[in-house]
């Protein structure tokens, strides 16, 4: 079972996604951390989370892994640190109640650089409720998480690196339901815009994984990138829920809300104040070209309109993927065209309002992080070249 579901975690399938969750009530007051003589287990710190823990006679552990919220898409994330006053490996056990196992554990000995458990340290029930972790003591810190942390910091670096490119300007959009700073980079005016989004659901780290890559490439200085920002201004927000990262959370802001089910309603904070920028670059006379949003998934694919969908023009998803995968015919990834539909996410907002491709680039949890490195930047090349083909920009 370990096996299977180390190598993407197909068996859980999409309803591991997409099916109903507990409706057991959830306590309002969590304990984030338990204690023995030898060993102290807690989640604070940024992106930290579990519900509770307890040690049991032979000292190992056993965690609760619940939601911010009783009705959620299940995507249970963990993420806690382990200090230790003398060595001695421990069993910690992660309940996940009614939902099931969905990413396999990472660990760190600095909270920056990640490795997967091997498999012989990791054994997950039948069921996928329970899944029990042998972690070495040899070290007096250790951080275990259902992903890398990619946390604030780490997209303060980011825009730092943006801000060096000449001409790139970072914003302060607004402010985050709990006050916390809602950054965008933006690249020079001109009469067409492109939107890069990402980090919508907190716990979908292999989507920030292929936006940065993917954004860098666009922000190269090479004949083609070059050219490419000649004619088309970059929207980027690549930190669109910063409450629910910092916190944790499997998939709300601090509201309750899922943030990529508020567009068009615009009731949250964070999407609102996206929403006034968009309105000021077009009353500058900029007009919106494309949209882009970076997301996890158990596989990688990409969510588009339907060819009809553009009459009388090219079928841009389609020739862009196909490209794409003729110069990686190794990256597995799948082209899901959908018809619109009223849920109010990035993919039918942008289409609807503006008439313009927007596409959900999700990226499989357990893709090797370089092939995820290496892809986005075959996908961000073909884009570029695909965009300054169009006279019309798609």
């Amino acid at each position: 079972m370990t096996n299977r579901i180390r190598n993407g975690w197909l068996l859980v399938g999409l309803a591991l996604l997409t099916g109903a969750c507990s409706s057991t009530a959830i306590n309002t007051a969590p304990v984030k951390h338990c204690s023995n003589a030898r060993l102290h287990v807690d989640a604070y710190f940024a992106g930290g989370n579990f519900y509770q823990c307890a040690f049991d006679a032979a000292g190992n552990i056993r965690m609760d892994i619940r939601p911010e919220d009783e009705r959620i898409n299940p995507s249970p994330w963990y993420a806690f640190r382990l200090s230790r006053t003398e060595p001695g490996a421990v069993d910690i056990t992660l309940d996940f109640a009614d939902d099931r196992a969905r990413y396999w554990p990472k660990v760190s000995y600095d909270g920056h650089h990640w490795q997967a458990l091997p498999e012989s340290a990791v054994s997950i029930a039948d069921d996928q409720h329970t899944m029990t972790l042998t972690v070495p003591a040899d070290r007096p810190i250790t951080w275990i998480a259902a992903q890398e942390l990619l946390t604030a910091e780490w997209y303060q670096q980011w825009f730092r690196e943006l801000g060096a490119h000449p001409g790139v300007e970072i914003k302060l959009l607004g402010s985050s339901a709990l006050g916390r700073p809602l950054h965008l980079a933006i690249t020079p005016q001109r009469p067409e815009f492109v939107v890069l989004l990402g980090r919508q659901h907190p716990p979908e780290i292999t989507g920030a994984l292929a936006m940065r890559p993917f954004v860098q490439t666009l922000m190269a200085d090479t004949e083609l990138a070059n050219a490419f920002r000649d004619r088309f201004q970059l929207a980027i927000a690549p930190f669109m829920n910063p409450d629910g990262v910092t916190l944790g959370h499997w998939r709300h802001n601090i509201n309750g809300v899922d943030l990529n089910r508020d567009w068009g309603t615009f009731t949250q904070p964070e999407t609102a104040s996206f929403a006034a920028q968009l309105q000021q670059l077009i009353a500058a006379g900029g007009q919106p070209a494309f949209m882009l949003d970076f997301h996890s998934t158990n596989r990688s694919l990409f969510y588009t309109q339907l060819a009809e969908d553009f009459p009388g023009q090219s079928d841009f998803a389609t020739m862009w993927l196909d490209r794409s995968r003729a110069r990686m015919p190794d990256y597995e990834f799948s082209h899901e065209a959908r018809a619109r539909s009223t849920q109010g996410n990035t993919k039918n907002w942008y289409f609807g309002t503006y008439g313009i491709p927007a596409i959900t680039y999700e990226v499989g949890d357990e893709v090797a992080r370089d092939a995820i490195a290496r892809s986005s930047v075959v996908f961000a090349e073909e884009f570029m070249r695909l965009m300054l083909e169009s006279p019309t920009g798609y």
